[in-house]
């Protein structure tokens, strides 16, 4: 596989970082690695191949050096850069929501729908899915297979780190307080240390909150040409790392637990953890910093409808969000560049 110039937009954020990490890690043939970022982040140092990057300011820097260029920046920063980039020929990989219900572009969960990566050049632009509509897909798509799913009810146990570094500080700076008899914060946000909350984003007006909304309609678009019913609870816990879904699937024939299980089993970066001993694991510890998501509780609807529940979880930065995007470049430059 030939070398080429990549740029990282975001590169000193939470996802930027795993990404960086990952590359080394697969040993991705990068040629020419840009760490980019905002004004504030520049001149900064980044680790890579046993060399010191410097930091350079996204807004200033010259796409045209580069063939790919992975936006994990936010949507105000791809808005603003990634139509520059990819006018000047660049394939943008983005990670942020500004594309993913853009019909020109494709919104891709890898090795769930790679195929739509031939329309990338129509655009320059690939939209990554979300690290919970990753986490969900991966699991559902081989279920799909088997028989067309017709409902999914997933109730979703969000991590802090959904919300960025500011979600991972929010936590911890409310934990220290708490445990020092204080209370959790000296403004109004939500305590989240000790806690569950039923809202995670803005709840709209059809009652949904924003969370919920992007896990169903990006389930939907990745899964598209067949009716769908997803049905979607966001709850944020006090976890930092590790998004948790409950979830029960009905498809058009009867599904099975042991079907479920053989149709995972060959999967890449799945883990299935037969230990349903609740004081002998934790799953998500288990995954926190792994490139994996984990799946347990595999059972079958008790009235004999033929739906299947299980429980899975994952690291929703480094393989919700960073692995998806580093394997979605990989496949690019095998296939498309």
């Amino acid at each position: 596989m030939r070398t080429i110039n990549l740029a990282i937009v975001g590169a000193t954020g939470l996802v930027g970082e795993a990404i960086v990490k990952l590359l080394e890690e697969r040993k991705f043939p990068v040629g020419e690695l840009h760490v980019l970022a905002s004004g504030n982040s520049a001149g900064g140092r980044i680790a890579f191949g046993g060399r010191s990057l410097t930091v350079a300011e996204a807004e200033s820097f010259d796409f045209s050096t580069v063939e790919v260029a992975i936006f994990a920046a936010g949507a105000p920063a791809s808005q603003a850069l990634a139509p520059v980039a990819a006018e000047a020929g660049v394939l943008v990989v983005d990670l942020s929501p500004a594309y993913r219900y853009d019909e020109a572009v494709p919104l891709i969960v890898a090795d769930v729908n790679d195929e739509l990566l031939a329309q990338a050049r129509e655009s320059n632009i690939v939209a990554c899915a979300d690290a919970s509509t990753v986490q969900l897909l991966r699991l559902l798509k081989p279920l799909n297979d088997l028989a067309p799913v017709q409902e999914v009810v997933v109730t979703q146990l969000q991590a802090a780190s959904a919300t960025g570094r500011s979600g991972i500080d929010q936590l911890a700076q409310q934990s220290v307080r708490l445990l020092n008899g204080m209370t959790p914060s000296e403004d109004a946000r939500a305590q989240i240390a000790f806690n569950a909350l039923p809202v995670s984003g803005q709840v709209q007006e059809n009652g949904y909150s924003s969370e919920e909304l992007k896990l169903m309609l990006e389930a939907r678009r990745v899964l598209a040409g067949q009716p769908l019913s997803i049905l979607a609870t966001t709850v944020r816990v006090p976890v930092f790392y590790g998004h948790g879904q409950s979830v029960t699937v009905r498809a058009l024939q009867p599904l099975t637990a042991g079907q479920a299980m053989t149709v995972w089993e060959g999967l890449q970066d799945l883990v299935m953890q037969e230990n349903d001993d609740p004081q002998a694991m934790s799953p998500v510890a288990m995954v926190e910093g792994e490139p994996a998501v984990c799946v347990s509780r595999i059972r079958e609807d008790m009235e004999g409808t033929g739906a299947i529940s299980y429980f899975s979880v994952a690291d929703n930065v480094r393989w919700g969000a960073a692995l998806n995007a580093v394997k979605i470049v990989e496949k690019l430059l095998k296939d498309y560049l």
